[in-house]
C-alpha cells in the first residue's frame, strides 16, 4: 500500500511539472475534513501480536497554511491535523472468547486519538487555467492518545474484568502528500487531498488493573499510520 501510493505521487508530480503553470496568488489558508484509513500494524486485529492497535477507519479534520517564496513555484507549508479512529472491539472479544470459551466476553473501548502541528515544503503547478497540482512533504510532532479498554467476563456465578488505562505519547511524524485545488473565483478554491502520515509513540506506564485487586504498569510502542482523504475550502492570500 505505501509503496503504491508513493509510485503514484510522483507520477502525478511529474505530470504536474511537465504542464507547470504560474498561480497568481501566493498561496491559501484552508479547513478539510474527510476519512481516515489506518494501514500495518496500526489497522491489524491480529491479538496475538503486541503492536496490533485495532483502528478502524476514522476521520481526520485539518488547518492547512501554504505560502509561496519568491516568485516560483514553491513554497512553506503548515498543518494543524486532529484524527480520530475508533477500534475494533469485537475482533478483541471474539479472539479472547476462543482463547477461554464458556465466558461471555464483552470489550468496551474509547478511539484512538491523534493530533499535531507539522511544518514542510509544498509546491504548486497549474493543470489548468483553475486547476493547480500541490504536492507536499511535512514533519512535525504529533501527541497520540490510546484507547481505554475495559474486557469484562460474565458467567452464571458472576463476573471479572480487566481495564487498560488511557495514556498520551507524543512522537516524531512525517507526512507525503498532494493535492488538487479548483479554483470557485478571485478568492476561493476548493480543496482536495490525500496524504500518508506516519508515527511512532511510545506508551510509558500505561496501568492495567482488574477485579481481583491485581496491577502493574506496560510500555510499549505502536506503529500509527493512515492513508488520510481530505475535502474543504480555502481563501487565497
Amino acid at each position: 500500500m505505501k509503496n503504491s501510493f508513493l509510485n503514484s505521487f510522483l507520477f502525478i508530480f511529474a505530470v504536474a511539472i511537465s504542464t507547470q503553470g504560474r498561480a497568481q496568488e501566493k498561496g491559501y489558508i484552508g479547513i478539510s475534513i474527510g476519512p481516515s484509513f489506518p494501514l500495518g500494524d496500526f489497522a491489524s486485529t491480529d491479538w496475538d501480536k503486541e503492536d496490533a492497535g485495532g483502528a478502524t477507519p476514522g476521520a481526520v479534520f485539518d488547518i492547512t497554511f501554504a505560502y509561496k517564496l519568491g516568485g516560483g513555484n514553491f513554497g512553506i507549508t503548515a498543518i494543524l491535523r486532529g484524527q480520530a479512529n475508533p477500534m475494533d472491539v469485537q475482533s478483541m472479544a471474539d479472539e479472547i472468547a476462543l482463547e477461554e470459551p464458556g465466558i461471555s466476553w464483552t470489550v468496551e473501548s474509547d478511539g484512538w486519538g491523534v493530533g499535531g502541528l507539522m511544518f514542510g515544503g509544498f509546491g504548486s503547478f497549474a493543470v489548468s487555467e483553475k486547476i493547480s497540482f500541490d504536492p507536499r512533504v511535512m514533519i512535525g510532532f504529533v501527541n497520540a492518545s490510546s484507547p481505554e479498554i475495559t474486557i469484562t467476563g460474565s458467567t452464571p456465578i458472576g463476573s471479572i474484568w480487566a481495564k487498560q488505562s488511557s495514556t498520551d505519547a507524543s512522537s516524531f511524524a512525517y507526512l507525503l502528500g498532494a493535492g488538487f485545488r479548483f479554483s470557485l473565483g478571485e478568492r476561493m478554491a476548493l480543496l482536495t487531498n490525500l496524504d500518508y502520515m506516519a508515527s511512532n509513540p511510545e506508551f510509558q506506564n500505561v496501568d492495567l488493573t482488574s477485579s481481583i485487586g491485581a496491577r502493574e504498569e506496560i510500555t510499549w510502542s505502536q506503529e500509527i499510520s493512515a492513508i488520510n482523504l481530505g475535502l474543504g475550502i480555502a481563501l487565497k492570500l
